[in-house]
């Protein structure tokens, strides 16, 4: 069928021959496409053969009547959304509710009126398309919001792997201090306990002894020293790489946690020249989301050193936390260039940025305000200008987050 040559194509029933040829010429005359079948399973297969855009079906017919001609079309998936009208010669309430019962859509009474067979045929071919046409927007649009969701997963996938990388950058930056100073003890000892042990066949003055047990000392001591450091930061380390690659939620301290987050972003802030303060209440205890909170603060941070900062300048990042009743407040703030006030209703919008190849490509604040707002039940509000110079995020958490759906995914 080519709806683009005709009006549209009909299916006409009707088991007088007369009427038959009356609708099948005025429909003709109109453009329309006309089919026409003089009783019920002459219908049921045309129609079955090539779905129309309409039928006008009549009611008393020898054989099946219209009521179970058009029930057995609404049965079939082919032919469930194919309008029908019904044609009656005359017709109570129960022959209407009958008819609408059966599936449908309208009726025209005889003898037909030319104007109004007409207005309604086009009214109901109009709708039918129309109807067919959202649906399949609708279809586009579901698979379009399908492949977006797939997107934005992979993208969080690859955020927590860009995380994971500045994680593992931050162990081996942090754990090389005190590694390596392990490592130089330990030379040193070894050289002194060759010398040491050579020197016992030509004898041994006591000063000789006190000084290898003196450097003796000082050498493990700085080894226990370091290797303590070391076993802190990796245990600290390894609380972070479980809250950054977790959905789970748990109670935990947010000075401890967003302790070791400056840990972990230390050598990229370093790397950047940016200076990192953290003023934390101590005590600020949350029954919520750390991985997401962790995502959070790296979104933030990696947004200030693209954003806030010209090359080579550097800077200063602040994060303030305390707790206000039953919120937990964090303050996110930077000394930079700030944002221009016709950005600043933009900045949480997804795929929105000034600095396109950079960064997150618009993503990282929408996450941001995602995380916050769908996932640990709270605000975040963004302000710049003013005497305060660059830009600060003021977030409010409840301690107890709000609980998430079994189906629900964090990332």
């Amino acid at each position: 069928m080519n709806q683009g040559a005709t009006e549209g194509e009909i299916l006409v029933v009707e088991d007088t021959p007369a009427s038959l040829k009356l609708l099948s010429e005025l429909l003709g005359n109109a453009g329309y496409m006309v089919r026409q079948a003089p009783d019920g399973e002459l219908a049921l297969w045309s129609a079955h053969a090539r779905p129309p855009e309409l039928i006008l079906l009549d009611i008393r017919m020898p054989g099946i009547d219209g009521y179970e001609v058009c029930r057995r079309l609404k049965a079939d998936p082919q032919l469930h959304d194919t309008p029908v009208i019904f044609l009656s010669a005359q017709y109570d309430t129960d022959d209407k509710v009958r008819g609408f019962q059966a599936g449908a859509v309208d009726f025209i009474a005889k003898p037909y009126q030319s104007e109004e067979v007409l207005a309604r045929t086009r009214a109901h071919i109009r709708l039918a398309r129309t109807k067919a046409a959202l649906e399949t927007s609708n279809t586009e649009l579901s698979r379009a919001l399908d492949e977006l969701k797939s997107a934005r997963q992979e993208i969080m996938r690859s955020e927590r792997l860009a995380a994971l990388g500045a994680l593992v950058a931050g162990i081996a930056h942090e754990l090389n201090t005190p590694i390596g100073n392990s490592v130089l003890a330990a030379s040193a000892l070894d050289d002194r306990a060759r010398e040491f042990f050579a020197n016992i066949g030509q004898g041994l003055r006591r000063s000789d002894l006190e000084r290898f047990g003196a450097d003796t000392t000082k050498a493990t001591g700085l080894m226990l020293r370091s290797l303590h450091r070391a076993a802190d930061l990796i245990e600290c380390f390894k609380q972070v790489a479980v809250d950054q690659t977790s959905s789970q939620r748990r109670e935990f301290d947010l000075a401890t946690l967003v302790d070791g987050m400056a840990k972990t972003l230390g050598p990229s802030l370093r790397d950047a020249g940016v200076a990192l303060d953290i003023d934390a209440a101590p005590g600020v205890t949350m029954d919520s989301y750390p991985g997401a909170l962790c995502q959070i603060i790296t979104q933030l941070t990696r947004n200030t050193l693209v954003h806030a900062f010209a090359p080579g300048t550097g800077g200063a990042i602040q994060v303030k936390v305390w707790a206000d009743g039953t919120a937990a407040c964090l303050e996110f703030s930077d000394n930079g260039v700030g944002i221009p006030p016709d950005h600043m209703v933009r900045v949480f919008e997804p795929f929105y940025t000034t600095r396109m190849g950079e960064g997150t490509g618009g993503l990282g604040l929408h996450v941001v305000h995602n995380l916050i707002a769908n996932v640990l039940g709270g605000t975040i509000e963004v302000h710049s200008g003013g005497e305060r110079p660059g830009v600060w995020f003021d977030m409010r958490l409840p301690m107890s987050a709000p609980a998430l759906g079994a189906s629900s995914n964090l990332w």
